[in-house]
This record gives structure tokens, sequence and C-alpha cells, in this order.
């Protein structure tokens, strides 16, 4: 399996999470590059076994390369190609197989206070998804993966075990929000594509807090999803996608939430969890990271 991947097909990039960090709104942004092909949908589940909160185990990669390639039928030889699953980033296999696939494939990290990550991270499984209905603090107790995703240094130091530095990017998810345009121009700059474009959509927030109306319809669009992905007609559901058509269902489908809030001794908690793995994220990027740990 190792060698098929190296001689066939190969992507150029992978993003590996963290979930609710900025992840939809980086993959819209390398979509909407006329340089650039992403995967569809965005999050594969290609390389990783383990599961994450609010997903399922992983097996896809037992499927071999073919499979994973049907998920890129629309691209060309002439453009970069890649994928943004956030299940990679926690999955040491994962990091493993992406270094046998492609050993000069380049990475993108996005990553956000880690409190607040996972205060998001139950809201959208819980409202959204529809798939929890435990209490928040019974969830955090019981989900190691939450904590996991959040402790983003070890998660880096792993894929620095299989890779060089220079070629892991961190997208910061404070600065998506304030300063987007830096963001693209470091993310495109890191890929090697005109970092001068700009999408029209730059401003906009992407997978805000939404509550699903009819999960059911939800549940269908994925289906239908996979058996043209099957047929090879990736590239179908891509041109849904870019003519707008995607967004409309996803608003139709969806209502604004009240959202769920960390008590202040869950954070706290939190908190104490993760400060060491802060503390080294801060040292290793250079960047005070000290409101992260208030």
């Amino acid at each position: 399996m190792m060698n098929e991947m190296i001689e066939s097909f190969k992507i150029d990039f992978v993003g590996i999470g963290a979930a609710k960090a900025g992840t939809t709104w980086l993959g819209h942004m390398l979509e909407g590059h006329p340089e650039v092909s992403m995967s569809v949908p965005k999050e594969v589940y290609f390389f990783n076994d383990m599961r994450f909160y609010g997903s399922k185990a992983s097996m896809n990669f037992a499927k071999g390369i073919s499979w994973y390639k049907k998920h890129f039928r629309h691209a060309t030889n002439k453009i970069l190609k890649g994928e943004i699953t956030p299940g990679y980033s926690i999955d040491a296999i994962a990091a493993e197989r992406i270094k046998a696939h492609n050993p000069d494939i380049k990475i993108l990290y996005c990553l956000r206070n880690p409190v607040d990550r996972i205060e998001s991270h139950y809201n959208f499984v819980k409202s959204f998804l529809g798939e929890e209905t435990r209490p928040m603090d019974q969830v955090i107790m019981e989900e190691r993966e939450l904590i996991e995703m959040s402790m983003y240094f070890k998660n880096i130091s792993t894929y620095l075990d299989h890779f060089a530095e220079d070629q892991i990017c961190i997208v910061w998810f404070e600065d998506i929000a304030s300063q987007p345009a830096i963001v693209l121009d470091k993310v495109y700059s890191f890929l090697g594509v005109d970092h001068h474009y700009r999408p029209v959509s730059m401003h906009e927030k992407s997978n805000p807090g939404r509550r699903s109306r009819f999960p059911g319809l939800q549940q269908f669009i994925s289906g239908c999803k996979k058996v043209f992905i099957w047929a090879g007609l990736s590239g179908l559901i891509r041109k849904v996608k870019m003519a707008g058509l995607g967004d409309f269902m996803t608003k139709f489908n969806s209502r604004p939430i009240k959202k769920e809030s960390l008590t202040p001794e869950l954070r706290q908690y939190i908190i104490e969890q993760v400060r060491d793995d802060v503390n080294k994220l801060a040292q290793w990027a250079k960047k005070d990271l000290k409101h992260w740990l208030t």
C-alpha cells in the first residue's frame, strides 16, 4: 500500500485541523483560488483511523488510493490539490501515512484558543449535527479527543517527527477575523501560488453555529455526495457548490442556535489540562498566548 501511494496519485497539501478553528473558512479560500483544487468534500478522512468528537472512526485508508483519487476527479495536473480533515491532527498514524503519500507535502494547521474551540465544538455537535444529548461537563470529561484536539504543540510535535518545520504553516483563528488578507498572503505564499489573489468571500464567516432544521435532509445530501463521488462525479458536486446551491441548502436547512457556554469552573479545568502544552506552543511559535490561559 505504501509503495502504491508513493508511485501514483499525490496531493500537494493537507490541512490537519483543528476542528472549529477556521478550517471551513480556509477551505473556501483555497477552493476559490484559480491555482488550487480542493477535494470534494473538504474532509475526506482518508489517512486517519482514530475518531474524534463528532465523527466516526475512519477506515477509508483500506479502500486504497484509487478511492481517494475519486475525490479529486475534477482537478487538473496544472494546479495544486489538497484537502482538510481535522481528525488528522490527533491520529499519529495519519502523520505516517501522509509522509508515505508525499514526503514533500505542505501542511496547514489552524489553531484557536483551546477553551473557545472546545465550547464551539460541543455546540456544533449538539445543535447542528444533533448527535449530542449529554451536558457539556459530562462530554468534556468523557470525550478525551476534545482535549486532545486542543493539545496543539503535542500534535505538532508528532508531525515534526516526520516533516521539516518549514513544511508546516500555522493559521491563527484570531488573525482570520482581524486580518484575513494577511492570513491569505501567508497561506498562498506558503503554497507557492499567486499570493495577491483575494476571494470575494474573504470577510464572510464560514460555518457559524447553527441548528439543523431537518437532520434527515442533511444526511440525504451527504449520501448523494458519496454516490456522485463513487461514480467519479466530484466535478459536478464542485460546480453545484461554486454556483452557490450548497450555501443555499445549508442556510435553508439550518437556523441560528442559542449556544451553551462553559461554566467558569469548566473553563478553568480545561485551562489546567492544556496549560503546559500552550506554554510549549508559545515558545515554539514565538507568540504570546497568555490570554489563552486567562
